[in-house]
């Protein structure tokens, strides 16, 4: 169960050109429309493998020791603090409101660090659920919110249409675990050799995506799933191949990234001061060589 956004490129084009297919797996892919719907359907074992913030598994292990474990990191969120058009700084939030997935958890806490960076504090705005990328840029569009944190190719297609970017989050947060492979250690501890195999198929569908000789292929994909003119497209895959910003080459676990992740939740209260083991949290085993 995956995010509707352009970074599952390496799944939705593997499963056009049938990379998961050569590898034994037949996936049947389905849109989420937050995480808690995520979260809900690998417990309940309605889907076996999804797409969570790395935040997101923090919250649920924490809250009610949730059965759920990362296994691949896929990128940074590679996000972008936007606001609705008619407001140009953080100060012209006050009072105003921020659209979250989930205001406990998940981007939420990168958005408020963000925001606290420029001069706002939680209490300056009201912090307002509306679901994951998409709904969230649809939100924004609709002037139901004054500004969220979206990812391409929402961005770009709000930025086309004159909503400004106040920030990126990578600006302030250089290590940060975004988004990630999760299933639950239930699953996986019985189904050891097809997560493996998921894990195999999205590293060589990610490297034939971002192989230069390859781009035209990924862009077109790009601009058929999300109904992009050329232009869009192409900026989306650059930010998708960005190597500071975009998809994590090796779908690597980062340790440190998770840091950060518990750094926030620290600094919002909703840890205690005795920080956790990242490794709580994550399982690199699946990875293979």
């Amino acid at each position: 169960m995956l995010f509707r956004a352009a970074y599952n490129l390496p799944v939705t084009l593997g499963m056009e050109r049938g990379v998961f297919a050569r590898h034994g797996l037949d996936i049947d892919l389905a849109y989420t429309r937050g995480s808690a719907m995520t979260t809900e359907s690998l417990l309940s074992g309605e889907r076996e493998v999804g797409v969570l913030s790395a935040d997101d598994v923090v919250y649920e292990v924490e809250r009610r020791a949730a059965d759920l474990f990362i296994f691949m990191g896929l990128n940074a969120g590679i996000l972008a603090l936007m606001a609705r058009p008619g407001i140009s700084t953080a100060r012209d939030l006050l009072g105003g409101r921020l659209g979250v997935d989930d205001p406990a958890s998940g981007f939420a806490l990168v958005a408020h660090r963000m925001l606290r960076g420029m001069g706002l504090s939680p209490a300056d705005y009201q912090t307002v659920a509306c679901g994951g990328h998409e709904p969230r840029a649809q939100a924004l569009r609709e002037g139901k919110i004054d500004a969220a944190l979206v990812t391409p190719p929402f961005s770009f297609a709000l930025a086309a249409q004159g909503a400004p970017t106040l920030a990126r989050a990578r600006d302030y947060l250089p290590r940060y675990l975004g988004s990630c492979a999760v299933t639950t250690r239930r699953w996986a501890s019985a189904n050891g050799p097809r997560l493996r195999a998921y894990a195999r198929a999205y590293r060589e569908s990610l490297a034939w995506a971002l192989e230069p000789a390859n781009r035209t292929a990924a862009v077109a994909h790009l601009a058929r799933t999300f109904n992009l003119e050329a232009p869009l497209a192409n900026r989306t895959f650059d930010a998708l191949a960005d190597p500071d910003d975009g998809l994590f080459r090796d779908a690597r676990i980062d340790s440190a990234g998770i840091d950060t992740v518990l750094d926030l939740r620290i600094e919002a209260g909703l840890l205690g001061p005795q920080r956790p083991d990242p490794s709580r949290y994550y399982d690199g085993r699946y990875l293979g060589s």
